[in-house]
Formats: C-alpha cells, structure tokens, sequence
C-alpha cells in the first residue's frame, strides 16, 4: 500500500512533460562526401530542421540519429531540430522543475511499461520497402503506427498511445498527456526506454532493465 501510495501522487505531474520548451538545433555537415556523427545535446526526437547543402538530405540514407548523435553521409549538410528531452539550460537553470518532470516520466514509465510472455516477436521490418538498413534507426514499421488502447491493472489506468510514422509518441493515462519517441526499434521515454514486440493485434512493451507489470495494446485505429 505504501509503494502504491508514493507511485501515485508524482500521476499529477504527467502535464509537466508537455511545457513548452525551447528546442535545440544541431548542425552537422559530411565534408567530402564522408560520414560524419554529430553529438545530441540529450536524447530527443530529431528531426530536419534546413538543409543547407546541395547534396540531398534523405532521412535513413544520407542521414539519421540515435540516442547519442545525428549522423550525416553524401555531402548532406544541415540544422537538426532536437525535442523531448528539456534544454540544457533548462537543467542547469531549473533544478526542481527537473525534478517534477523525472518524477513524472518515473510514473508515466510505470504506467506505460509491460512484460512480454506470449507475444509474438516476429518483426517485418526487414521485408518492408522503407527499410534502408541497419543505419535507419528513425525507421518506425507499419505495424507500429497507428492508435492503440492498453489497461495497466496494477495502477489501475486506461492507455491510449498514438505512433506516427515519424515516430512521434504520445499517450493519455488518467487525463495526463505522456510524450516520446521511437528510435531503434524501442520506445523512448525520458530516460526510460522500452523493447516493442509485435503481437497479434497491436503490441507489448518492455521496459529495458525492470520487468515488474504487464500492459498489452491492441490496434484501435
């Protein structure tokens, strides 16, 4: 009862993951045509931002990103725009609205996590056309995108999770609003990150390192 009681009261701060934020933008050039990897000032979404070479910029072939870095190849050159995960000089400058905000993404983690024991793990992402390669983390597979609804009996909470094809996640639980991304073929949530499995009708996730609840999402749109 008292862990249910202390994982309950930071629900209330879900709305602070949705402040709005200055973003970051990166600028990363591939001179002669090589491949060149550009540090992210923290783990967000990125995304074009301008272009600023002659050479094409292709997202999956002459650029793309992880966790860590945006890389660049082919003569690309251009601004990366950086979202989800706070400034730099919102840390160093708002230490206890941080806090509320970890707090917030703990719980939104917890609601959002799931233990994977029947799902079905086969992934088509490699027979899908729009796979270009081991390099083309961005890429998000079809069966991923779309509206899905989920039920965390352990807090007691309805999910409803949308996936764009960008990646983009967003999630409503207790009249709260969660945001993230996918990237490599996990969720990513604050610094919390998830294992997504393909199951018969939507999917599972697995939160990487702590295995605790279970949630199931089935298509809905």
């Amino acid at each position: 009862m008292q862990t249910r009681l202390l994982l309950s009261a930071p629900l209330l701060l879900l709305a602070t993951l949705v402040d709005a934020r200055a973003d970051d933008v990166v600028t990363c050039e591939s001179r002669d045509n090589r491949y060149h990897a550009c540090t992210l000032p923290y783990a967000g979404h990125v995304s074009l931002d301008r272009q600023l070479s002659g050479a094409d910029c292709r997202q999956g072939r002459s650029w793309d990103y992880d966790r860590r870095e945006v890389w660049v190849d082919d003569g690309c050159r251009a601004s990366f725009r950086v979202q989800g995960g706070g400034s730099r000089h919102d840390r160093d400058d708002d230490d206890n609205h941080d806090a509320k905000v970890a707090a917030g993404v703990l719980i939104g983690a917890a609601i959002l996590g799931a233990l994977v024991h029947n799902a079905n793990t086969s992934d088509d992402r490699y027979d899908d056309d729009r796979y270009q390669g081991a390099r083309h983390t961005s890429y998000v597979p079809t069966w991923m995108i779309g509206e899905f609804e989920g039920y965390n009996a352990m807090y007691g909470a309805d999910i409803r999770m949308r996936i764009d094809s960008d990646g983009r996640m967003s999630a409503q639980a207790r009249g709260q609003t969660l945001s993230g991304w996918v990237n490599g073929g996990r969720l990513n949530v604050g610094d919390s990150v998830f294992d997504i499995s393909q199951s018969r009708d939507g999917f599972v996730t697995t939160e990487v390192g702590d295995r605790q609840n279970e949630v199931r999402y089935r298509r809905v749109r």
